[in-house]
């Protein structure tokens, strides 16, 4: 497993909303908005549109309707009194446009929300959001239908990082303590064992390999406690939990009750295609009571 050095302070310089311009969205930009004003960051809110074709004179016009979304755009940019910020309309493939955005603007953080409809009638919703957050350079802030805890004085009272101790993991890990520790926040460190009598796959390097339970607690407590490296100045002894069951739902249970942000490494799948949607990072950042931050080893393709 990799070492873990103190981290530096979390600084976000600029954050990117994408939003598909659905009322369901307005809890992603309250999330980014209280980012923005909390870090003193520069706001860039994108839609991102479809490429639009030529049309017959009869069909909708292309400017007409980007037009609209700027109208849009521009309405949702009232309460941004006070922030630098700026809205972008773009075309083209969500994911390919954020990456390049991120690039151009220097993008600390990415904000979006995965939406309550199923299906494909937005573009920010299910695997796209997905992709999103596995192939993004820099961190992804997912902001699910299903929200209620986020402070409104932008302090973040619980934070939950889950991991499976594989290398993946680890890259979350230091978002986790910077965040715990400049807002004075509880911090809980997960990991999901499989229940006990569950055949095991072939374990990654550094992964447990025990069968029996009273041990697999014992040594998963002990390798989270080793997550925790000298020098950290957290204002609260952190808790250490191992618990046995599917990992989504067992992270979702466990950060219900308080928990106001839930921290994930993500890997970047081999091969992406349309049909993700079907892996631990993706269940919870549709289902969780709180915004996720989704971390990635920095992809510089």
């Amino acid at each position: 497993m990799p070492t873990v050095i103190v981290p530096p302070q979390i600084r976000l310089r600029n954050i990117l909303f994408a939003t598909d311009l659905d009322l369901s969205s307005q809890a992603a930009l309250f999330c980014a908005l209280d980012l923005a004003r909390r870090y003193k960051a520069a706001l860039y809110t994108v839609n991102v549109m479809p490429h639009l074709p030529f049309v017959e004179s009869a069909e909708p016009d292309p400017e007409q309707i980007k037009l609209e979304a700027m109208k849009k755009l521009t309405a949702m940019a009232d309460p941004l009194m006070g922030i630098q910020h700026k809205e972008l309309i773009e075309q083209g493939e969500v994911p390919e446009v954020l990456s390049r955005l991120v690039e151009d603007n220097d993008i600390d953080l990415i904000v979006i929300g995965t939406g309550a409809r199923k299906g494909l009638g937005k573009f920010l919703l299910g695997s796209v959001a997905e992709e999103v957050f596995r192939t993004a350079t820099c961190p992804v802030l997912t902001v699910g239908p299903h929200v209620t805890h986020w402070e409104l004085d932008g302090n973040l009272r619980h934070i939950l990082y889950a991991t499976d101790f594989g290398a993946e993991s680890v890259h979350a890990l230091p978002y986790a303590l910077s965040l715990a520790e400049s807002n004075k926040a509880r911090l809980t460190l997960l990991h999901v064992a499989p229940e006990p009598g569950t055949p095991l796959p072939e374990p990654e390097p550094g992964a447990m390999a025990i069968l029996d339970p009273s041990e697999v607690v014992a040594a998963g407590e002990k390798q989270l406690r080793a997550l925790i490296p000298e020098g950290i100045d957290l204002w609260h002894e952190p808790e250490y939990l191992v618990q046995f069951g599917p990992p989504a739902e067992t992270i979702l249970r466990i950060s219900a009750p308080d928990a106001d942000l839930i921290v994930l490494g993500v890997k970047r799948p081999a091969a992406l295609t349309k049909h993700l949607g079907v892996g631990v990072a993706y269940r919870i950042a549709c289902d969780a009571c709180c915004p996720v931050l989704s971390v990635g080893a920095r992809f510089h393709g």
